[in-house]
């Protein structure tokens, strides 16, 4: 008998052989279970509930890709704005001001310069 545990997920395959199941059920004419928990309309039940929940599952995925591509849009948005600001505040402040190094960008005097190397004169 196929593990019966329900903290483990059931196969694709599984539930893909319990619909086929299901369906040929529904055909068998005289079919009448011990345990009405077995019955035709039980299994229908069950079947409309698996069918319900995957439809949830398709509505929450589109609703969370919707919310993944408003969420990269106002990331650009933010970014694009704050790309505008940054120019902007080096060219009214100016490149050295403390307004520059309060919006995260380096002062122009604190800047790397490049020194020119000294050669060595004489020989060996």
């Amino acid at each position: 008998m196929p593990n019966i545990n329900p903290n483990t997920r059931v196969s694709a395959e599984q539930t893909q052989a319990n619909f086929e199941a299901y369906l040929a059920l529904k055909k068998i004419p005289d079919y009448v279970p011990i345990n009405p928990e077995h019955s035709v309309e039980a299994a229908t039940l069950c079947y409309e509930e698996l069918l319900a929940a995957e439809e949830a599952i398709i509505h929450a995925d589109n609703a969370a890709a919707a919310a993944r591509d408003k969420l990269r849009q106002a990331r650009w948005k933010l970014q694009n704005v704050m790309v505008g600001a940054k120019g902007e505040v080096k060219v009214r402040y100016g490149l050295d001001s403390n307004e520059v190094a309060a919006i995260g960008l380096k002062k122009k005097s604190e800047r790397y310069k490049p020194s020119k190397s000294k050669k060595v004169a004489g020989g060996a």
